[in-house]
């Protein structure tokens, strides 16, 4: 089993047909941010197939919530269950604000990792960082902007304790009558 922290990177990549931010291992080193004027946050888990279908990990409604009210780091944790992989799988994790606790949940941003080359995503117990900044902005009355930042050593938000199994192909060996061996597959 492989634990890592994976980054909420500020760089794009495409995998398995979606175009999103990068969630890897290794933070990127530019600072960007995402607003909103609604301050509960939380994530989605999703296993996306090379086909580009995919397969919700969490159950259809943020985990990992939090309440900003003022600027600085937040966390939160979420159980990640246990789901088989295929080699070309990655994981995609979006982010959501919402102006109250029940939702209704509104899409901010979303990462994908690469192609994970595992067989399962193991049951571990995620800490999830975010890092916010909070502006107040005066337009006929006062707004108040909640800036998720992420991609920067300083504002490295991320998750920690990200666990799988590698794949590790099954090699079948075939013995001959006279001692020899052959590797199949």
């Amino acid at each position: 089993m492989v634990v890592e922290t994976r980054f909420f990177r500020s760089d794009v990549h495409t995998v398995n047909g979606l175009s999103a931010y990068q969630l890897k291992n290794v933070n990127s080193t530019v600072l960007t941010s995402v607003s909103s004027t609604y301050q509960w946050w939380g994530i989605r888990v999703f296993i996306r197939h090379s086909d580009g279908s995919e397969e919700e990990v969490t159950t259809g409604t943020p985990v990992a919530v939090v309440l900003v009210t003022v600027p600085g780091w937040y966390n939160a944790s979420w159980n990640c269950p246990s789901k088989s992989l295929n080699p070309t799988d990655a994981i995609v994790v979006r982010l959501y604000s919402a102006a109250v606790s029940a939702g209704p949940w509104v899409l901010a941003r979303e990462w994908i990792s690469e192609q994970l080359n595992a067989s399962r995503l193991d049951s571990s117990m995620w800490k999830v960082y975010y890092n916010f900044d909070v502006v107040e902005r005066v337009i006929d009355g006062t707004v108040v902007l909640y800036l998720f930042r992420h991609g920067s050593p300083t504002y490295n938000s991320r998750i920690e304790d990200f666990a799988y199994t590698p794949y590790v192909p099954i090699v079948l060996t075939r013995v001959y009558g006279n001692g020899l061996a052959c590797a199949v597959g």
